[in-house]
């Protein structure tokens, strides 16, 4: 009588990259991520150290930027999917007006800067509002052609109809 006896290893093999798949390093992506992180965190100080010295009632949104309600006005508030006019102011932090005139948008299009949409959607129709902006919420890494430049935070005063 003959007795096979076989030895097996109880660790399972670690599995194998097929060879048509391609192992992505991400390193570089990690990199660009810590530097928004740290650039982002770097502008959120300045803009707290702005409202400390400038305006202490305004209010931090979750998403970054700072808002107060001037003057409310209605009780219909704006939402998605609605129809939004409004008159706008568009300044600098150092007080210089760029841009200024009427809009109408569309909320949830994309029509404007995420900030204002966004802050906008706080707000009631008859208000009037003021918000500032941080720069990776409004026109970010590239500006607004010759009005807003590059890394820079708004402030936008608008009045809703």
């Amino acid at each position: 009588m003959l007795v096979c006896i076989g030895f097996y290893s109880c660790n399972k093999q670690t599995p194998q990259v097929p060879a048509n798949k391609i192992v992505v390093d991400n390193s570089d992506a990690q990199t660009l991520l810590a530097i928004n992180k740290n650039l982002t965190s770097k502008e959120d100080s300045l803009l707290e150290m702005y409202v400390a010295k400038t305006d202490k009632k305004l209010i931090k949104n979750e998403l970054g930027f700072w808002y107060k309600v001037a003057r409310p006005g209605g009780k219909l508030k704006i939402e998605e999917e609605t129809t939004c006019n409004f008159s706008y102011k568009l300044s600098l932090l150092n007080g210089k007006l760029v841009d200024q005139g009427k809009k109408q948008v569309k909320i949830g299009k994309k029509e404007i800067v995420v900030g204002l949409e966004e802050g906008l959607k706080l707000i009631h129709h008859g208000d009037s509002a003021l918000f500032i902006i941080p720069w990776y919420l409004g026109y970010g890494m590239k500006g607004e052609k010759s009005l807003v430049p590059a890394y820079t935070s708004i402030i936008y005063e608008i009045k809703v109809d």
